[in-house]
């Protein structure tokens, strides 16, 4: 066993048929662990999900071993949940990110172009790249 006495381990997979999954608990059974299977969604194809729940030798006293509960096809508020944290944290990222265009980009976009051979590329200036004031 790989995994520490009381140790909890758990897998996603996605078998291509029955046997397959009887197959795999098949094998974790016979090398001494204990635990199942729980399916995410069953009755959706594209939304189900299989986890391998295994548990190495028996836990602490007081703890229980319990397989956990699959999620229901009816159960939509945890998607909805999940969307608006991954939103949010989009939208956190945006303010840790650089600004793409800042002097230095313009600065060497100028260069490429003038190594290209392009004619009419503006002059440098201490001005390049600031901020203008809105002007209506």
């Amino acid at each position: 066993m790989s995994l520490q006495r009381g140790a909890r381990a758990v897998f996603q997979f996605y078998p291509e048929n029955d046997t397959q999954v009887e197959m795999i608990m098949g094998i974790a059974m016979k090398c001494g662990f204990t635990g199942g299977l729980v399916v995410d969604y069953p009755n959706s194809k594209k939304a189900r999900k299989f986890y391998l729940c295994l548990f190495a030798g028996q836990a602490a006293a007081g703890q229980k071993q319990e397989l956990p509960q699959g999620l229901d096809s009816e159960e939509t508020a945890s998607g909805v949940a999940n969307t608006e944290t991954r939103i949010h944290n989009r939208a956190r990222g945006k303010k840790s990110r650089k600004p793409v265009k800042d002097t230095n980009w313009i600065l060497n976009k100028k260069e490429l172009a003038r190594k290209r051979g392009v004619k009419d590329v503006p002059l440098d200036s201490k001005y390049t790249g600031r901020k203008r004031k809105p002007r209506f």
